[in-house]
């Protein structure tokens, strides 16, 4: 099946505790690309309330190129057999039953964490030639320890799953799907990282690894790449230093990871960047919302510091 290059599908997935942070991702998406013929919107939701379906339908009618299709997560979500050390949100799993939750006809689609702020057109992104692979995606600095839980030998680039290129038709085709689910049967029900360790463990060997603008995530504002390499001591070859700066330079996708500080809605964020969020989120109904007080337990902050602020 053919691309449609002139109709960009994307994917986001949340409950109602992240439904504002995924307005400001979704109006930051489409402030910088209006020039797509068609962005087709697929918004998969756990538990979103009404008042907050308003907001997000106000968002994305409030572009002319735009159409909203809303998927319950629920049909999905309970054939995740899952045995986890602390609750956490399933919205993110939601991302491995892509290909069954979208209708037949599309071929390609992007999936988006709701904890980015998009600031450039996405065309070249959408456009990119993946080489056959079922997903293209950006590297992820990890240790040998987490690669080696979910089967990545050392050597093996790990990516990042909050940005997914995915070739749905090859994702059918594969039965990823079906694998991730025996995969996560297989590691009891927990997997490191959750769904991206899951991904990492199926598709290792089936990912196109992406420019790093399209998944700048915090850690390259907390530490340079000699940092990280100490820290991480990554096997893989990875960006280079001039790749890593030229993405800062010009990020087309922010990705507000927790990497030693906080995210740009909590009061203490240390991000450079913080303030592009609070800049999208006042032209959306969100207007007005306040940065929340930091809940992480004191040790956490203590060592946030220590790594934002210590040599080794």
């Amino acid at each position: 099946m053919d691309v449609n290059f002139e109709t960009m599908n994307v994917m986001f997935s949340s409950d109602d505790n992240y439904a504002q942070h995924m307005g400001a991702a979704i109006f930051s998406l489409l402030e910088h690309n209006k020039d797509f013929p068609h962005i087709r919107i697929f918004l998969i939701e756990n538990g979103i309330t009404s008042a907050n379906r308003k907001k997000l339908e106000q968002i994305v009618y409030g572009f002319k190129n735009t159409s909203l299709h809303w998927v319950s997560f629920a049909e999905w979500k309970n054939q995740l057999k899952l045995d986890l050390a602390w609750p956490i949100s399933l919205s993110a799993y939601a991302r491995l039953f892509v290909a069954s939750m979208v209708p037949e006809d599309i071929s390609r689609i992007l999936y988006l964490d709701c904890d980015m702020i998009i600031c450039d057109s996405l065309q070249e992104l959408w456009n990119t030639d993946l080489q056959e692979k079922t997903l293209g995606a950006v590297q992820d600095f990890i240790n040998d320890q987490t690669k080696a839980s979910v089967g990545v030998l050392p050597q093996g680039k790990y990516f990042n799953s909050g940005m997914l290129l995915i070739d749905v038709e090859q994702w059918r085709k594969q039965g990823v799907e079906q694998a991730c689910l025996k995969f996560i049967a297989e590691h009891g029900g927990n997997v490191t990282h959750h769904d991206q360790g899951v991904l990492n463990g199926v598709l290792k060997n089936d990912c196109a690894i992406l420019p790093i603008r399209y998944n700048l995530m915090t850690i390259h504002y907390i530490f340079d790449r000699r940092r990280l390499n100490k820290y991480f001591q990554d096997h893989a070859a990875f960006y280079t230093t001039e790749e890593i700066a030229e993405a800062k330079n010009k990020p087309a996708i922010l990705h507000f990871t927790p990497s030693f500080t906080s995210r740009p809605w909590v009061k203490d964020c240390k991000h450079p960047y913080r303030d592009q969020y609070w800049d999208v989120l006042k032209k959306t109904p969100w207007h007005g919302a306040e940065a929340e007080r930091n809940k992480a337990k004191w040790y956490v902050k203590l060592i946030n510091w220590r790594y934002r602020n210590l040599p080794y």
